[in-house]
């Protein structure tokens, strides 16, 4: 992810105009209101995926603050687009379209550009993952969608809990590795709104496991360097039994122990042909990525991509040099 802001890069006298100036740039501008705090941390963080923005915010105070989206903005800028916010901390109170929230952890609700609101940030650890993306993305009539803008899906919808852990992971890099992300958030965001609506084409089943497939993908990510790393932990770490765990992904392409695999050695080959890396011995190439083995690893690598590992940094430098 990109850094949009960061209060921790500037002197703290300056943190609060800063932060507000931040927060007028953002791709919904808002604007801070309240008196400076004495402390004051704020972070946004941003990466782009296709059509979607997927946006990072903490933010930690010793006094209340309010952000609003106004009508003069709104008028000013207006992307036209859906926002699906999910809570990691509880404490936001939001007023959006009629409705007055007060999020919990993993609570998902639903903002609209083109409509006012009000958030107000309570003192002590704000953290929240934001989707953005363009309305006209979503294949559901306007009007339908308007009730729902500024209301927290409610916990007995099917796969909401599992669409919460999906966004939440989207904030560590591991998250934003998913392969086919884009479509992946296509699914999960009109699946959502759909099954809010009671409309087909919801978070079906082969959606659910989507999202449980990537979040254990992200579990898979996070832990390469682990060498006993084995589907019972993985399992464990999921909440899931190891015989769920093998039936998610029986109609994948791939096992987890099979992805796992894929992914050390890829990692390893990435570590290879870095040139800051060029003096960094085989053997803790081998260990970074969670191998014990050296004989298992260089068999391992060769199968993969058809070269040791240690002509493959050769024939790298070599073609750096060329």
């Amino acid at each position: 992810m990109d850094t949009l802001y960061d209060t921790a890069t500037v002197h703290p006298l300056d943190r609060y105009e800063y932060y507000r100036a931040g927060s007028a740039a953002e791709l919904a501008p808002v604007t801070v209101h309240g008196r400076p705090p004495g402390q004051l941390r704020a972070v946004m963080s941003v990466a782009e995926i296709s059509d979607f923005e997927i946006e990072s915010h903490t933010f930690a105070a010793d006094r209340e603050i309010s952000v609003r989206r106004t009508e003069r903005l709104i008028g000013v800028s207006d992307p036209e687009c859906y926002r699906v916010v999910t809570a990691l901390t509880p404490g936001i109170r939001v007023k959006h379209a009629g409705h007055t929230v007060d999020l919990r952890a993993r609570d998902i609700a639903l903002y609209d550009s083109s409509q006012p609101w009000e958030t107000t940030n309570p003192t002590g650890l704000i953290q929240t993952v934001m989707l953005t993306f363009p309305r006209a993305l979503v294949p559901v009539d306007y009007a339908a969608v308007r009730p729902l803008v500024g209301s927290i899906t409610p916990k007995n919808v099917p796969g909401r809990s599992a669409l919460a852990q999906f966004l939440i992971g989207l904030t560590e890099p591991a998250g934003l590795e998913v392969p086919a992300l884009a479509e992946v958030l296509y699914e999960c965001v009109v699946g959502l709104i759909r099954q809010r609506l009671g409309e087909p084409g919801g978070i079906t089943p082969q959606t659910h496991r989507l999202l449980q497939r990537t979040h254990i993908s992200g579990i898979i990510r996070r832990n390469l360097r682990n060498p006993a790393l084995d589907p019972e932990a993985i399992a464990t770490s999921a909440n899931l039994s190891t015989r769920y765990l093998y039936s998610l992904f029986q109609d994948a392409e791939l096992t987890p122990m099979r992805f796992l695999k894929n992914l050390r050695l890829q990692e390893a080959r990435r570590r290879l042909e870095d040139p800051a890396l060029a003096s960094v011995p085989i053997r803790d190439v081998m260990s970074a990525v969670g191998y014990r083995r050296s004989d298992q690893f260089a068999r391992d690598f060769r199968q993969m991509f058809g070269v040791s590992p240690k002509d493959h940094r050769q024939l790298s430098c070599g073609q750096r040099t060329s």
